[in-house]
């Protein structure tokens, strides 16, 4: 499904929400890799909706995502919800620039990146509401689960990849689970030039707070000098070696969860998307990672 022309029925879901005071306009936003998002103007005021169904099968569960995005909301970190329900989310629209990889790497914004994920993950003693947990070793082995009951095609390693998952996940030292938006692709960033911001908590939930690093870092292809310097800012001291290592486990478990999700999109999604290539370069990366730890 072209991201360029709008969805009549998702069109009409959005146009019949009770908060629209009078009429409004929709157009399509680029991106996205799972839903559907469009840019909403009633007025002089401007909206994104996201359309979205529950997707157990990726393990989204539309209930606890707008209970992770409220969270971070009141943390400081996410625009604020203006509806949820029925497979619609809409907030409030951020004049923006998207991140991509490239803005990730640039000099400055670490600083500002890892001071927004200190100011969510030390939220943690504040929370409340039945928010689920996330780990991404769990998550992976699931989605290997999936792909062999849809018949999706799973690399002829696999096995291997989950023997070294599980090695890895025992090197994880005992650690305060703490909100986590567990989705850090940097399309998910938003940088208004003055506040840091991030979107679609889909994946959020209890976790490991590294794992936000470890994600963000795999891809953006930070440089080992990179994601000392990310960690440091993000610890507010020098990284120690311990905490080193666990993003860099965590690193390349986001990279075969991502591998392992992009298995079940090739056979769940119909969006316009290369899922095969992207869960070959997952893959790719996640030997190379485990060859440098």
């Amino acid at each position: 499904m072209s991201t360029d022309t709008i969805d009549q029925a998702h069109s009409q879901k959005i146009r019949s929400i009770p908060y629209w005071s009078g009429s409004i306009s929709l157009r399509p936003l680029a991106g996205g890799i799972t839903n559907r998002n469009y840019l909403v103007e009633q007025g002089p005021d401007r909206f994104v909706a996201r359309v979205g169904a529950e997707l157990p099968h990726l393990g989204i569960d539309r209930r606890n995502e707008i209970e992770c995005h409220h969270a971070a909301e009141s943390l400081g970190v996410a625009p604020k919800i203006l509806f949820g329900a029925n497979g619609v989310l809409v907030s409030r629209y951020i004049e923006s620039r998207t991140l991509c990889p490239t803005g990730g790497r640039e000099p400055g914004f670490a600083p500002r990146l890892a001071a927004l994920l200190r100011q969510l993950h030390d939220g943690w003693d504040t929370l409340h509401g039945d928010l689920l947990f996330f780990s991404p070793f769990q998550a992976a082995r699931t989605y290997t689960q999936t792909a062999l009951r849809t018949g999706a095609q799973l690399p002829p390693d696999i096995d291997q990849l989950l023997n070294s998952l599980r090695q890895l996940s025992r090197t994880i030292a005992p650690y305060i689970p703490t909100l986590c938006h567990n989705d850090m692709l940097p399309a998910n960033v938003l940088d208004d030039g003055e506040r840091v911001w991030l979107v679609d908590w889909e994946y959020a939930g209890m976790g490991h707070p590294l794992f936000d690093l470890a994600m963000f870092s795999a891809c953006c292809e930070f440089s080992e000098d990179q994601e000392i310097d990310f960690l440091g800012h993000y610890l507010g001291e020098q990284s120690r070696p311990q905490q080193l290592r666990e993003l860099r486990v965590l690193k390349a478990a986001s990279l075969v969860r991502e591998g392992l999700w992009a298995v079940v999109q090739t056979v769940a999604s119909d969006l316009d998307f290369d899922y095969h290539e992207y869960a070959r370069s997952s893959f790719d990366k996640f030997r190379s990672a485990v060859a440098k730890l």
